[in-house]
């Protein structure tokens, strides 16, 4: 986020202009990542944009989505299942991308635009036991029922690609303070090659056999996502 604090900076000093969005967005698997059975993904994503002229901008998008998500019941030690926990495990894609966007027509209601991308993705599996008769505080900035957690997988790719958009205008100097738009993008993301789990990866022993074994039956192939995104675009005025 400090990046995107740098790019409302200097469209301050220079007098240009900077938008900032937030929306919801939809990942979905293709190529090697599809066959591999990774399911669709739901998530949000923010962006900061300076355009460096009317048409032409620069800017960094953050996102973050997740592909699959269980849980289970399991007793809290090996001696007693009269007191139980909940175990999740959830898989996520996370990624952060440069891009460069070019805007032909920006003093209409509806701005188409097309932009290219370049940036990394973070696929991530964590797991986490929490406690069953528990409230979290949404005070606090920590999820209070969580007893551990651990990162199961983690591989970062390098990934790029290209998409396309429109904003449309909601309302003029909204609040007093810049323009408010909808927007709305599709952007397809290649991805290198990482190695990963999704749901059903993960197998467990039969407790009745001893102490509980885990086996990983890893997935590994490109990460090309196809991602619909969208939200509300604010253009601050200067």
């Amino acid at each position: 986020m400090q990046i995107i604090n740098v790019l409302l900076f200097i469209s301050i000093v220079s007098g240009g202009v900077f938008q900032g969005s937030l929306g919801l967005i939809g990942q979905f698997p293709k190529g090697e990542f599809k066959e591999q059975g990774v399911p669709t993904g739901f998530g949000i994503n923010g962006s900061g944009i300076f355009y460096l002229n009317p048409c032409v901008g620069l800017g960094l998008n953050i996102g973050y989505g997740q592909y699959g998500r269980s849980s289970r019941q399991i007793p809290f030690n090996y001696f007693s299942d009269l007191i139980t926990i909940e175990e999740k495990t959830t898989n996520s894609i996370g990624g952060g991308h440069f891009f460069f966007r070019i805007k032909p027509f920006n003093k209409t209601k509806i701005q188409p635009y097309t932009e290219g991308l370049v940036g990394l993705k973070h696929l991530t599996t964590t797991t986490g036991l929490y406690n069953n008769n528990c409230t979290d505080d949404s005070e606090t900035s920590y999820d209070d029922c969580e007893i551990a957690s651990s990162t199961n997988a983690s591989d970062i790719v390098f990934s790029y690609g290209f998409g396309v958009g429109i904003d449309v205008l909601l309302g003029q100097n909204f609040n007093e303070s810049g323009d408010l738009y909808f927007f709305i993008n599709t952007r397809y993301l290649y991805g290198g090659e990482a190695k990963y789990l999704k749901q059903g990866d993960i197998e467990f022993s039969d407790p009745a056999d001893g102490p509980v074994i885990t086996t990983f039956n890893w997935s590994e192939s490109a990460t090309d996502l196809l991602q619909i995104s969208f939200g509300l675009l604010f253009d601050f005025d200067n």
